[in-house]
């Protein structure tokens, strides 16, 4: 199995564990899911983009990218927040699934967070990898080209999919639909903006970082 997984911090992997632990209780469960959702949009941007842009030299490329990183999440902190509502247990255990689902042990029995990935895609950004660190050249195109099929699919289980688990009614659903395109498209100009004008220097850091986080 492919898969994409972060390593959430100990907050949100407890309170996963206690949604878990309490999705068949009487207590109040929604409070939870919210606080989750939240988390998740703010971890998997700070793992994906800011933990790496961070070791990038002042340039406009690492500004873009910072721009990117505050708008995606204010962007869905956002969305989340006027989607998400008081709401039954039962409507709750919906997400709860979706969150455990997302969990996935490494190789090294690692618990991480993130979602399944098409093997072929996985294939590809380790061959990349490999040849960044071996100090090769990349074809610079089709590497930007995987990273945007990884940005829309990570988009839509995160945004889509979980969204589809809160019983939205038609308007709220609409407006997940708009944030989710709109989320896509901005990370698809950045790519288009900071890919091609990568050094070797940030390629090696943008490697050695999101390495760590692919699997299969």
């Amino acid at each position: 199995m492919a898969f994409f997984g972060f390593i959430p911090s100990e907050n949100l992997f407890n309170n996963i564990q206690t949604s878990i632990a309490k999705k068949n209780s009487k207590d109040v469960l929604y409070p939870l899911r919210d606080e989750i959702a939240l988390q998740v949009n703010e971890e998997i941007i700070d793992a994906i983009l800011t933990h790496v842009v961070q070791h990038f030299p002042q340039s406009e490329k690492k500004e873009t990218a910072e721009k990117l990183a505050h708008f995606v999440k204010s962007s869905v902190a956002v969305l989340l927040k006027q989607l998400l509502s008081k709401a039954s247990n039962d409507v709750v255990k919906q997400s709860i699934a979706f969150s455990e689902k997302s969990l996935f042990k490494d190789p090294q029995g690692q618990l991480r967070m993130g979602e399944s990935l098409d093997p072929r895609l996985v294939t590809n950004l380790k061959h990349y990898y490999a040849q960044i660190h071996a100090g090769e050249k990349i074809n610079i195109q089709a590497f930007a080209e995987n990273y945007k099929v990884f940005a829309e699919t990570t988009v839509n289980h995160y945004m889509h999919d979980f969204n589809h688990t809160l019983d939205l009614g038609m308007i709220k659903r609409k407006a997940s639909d708009i944030g989710c395109a709109a989320v896509i498209k901005a990370v698809h100009i950045a790519i288009d903006k900071i890919f091609p004008h990568l050094t070797k220097d940030e390629l090696k850091v943008l490697a050695s970082h999101h390495d760590r986080l692919f699997f299969q």
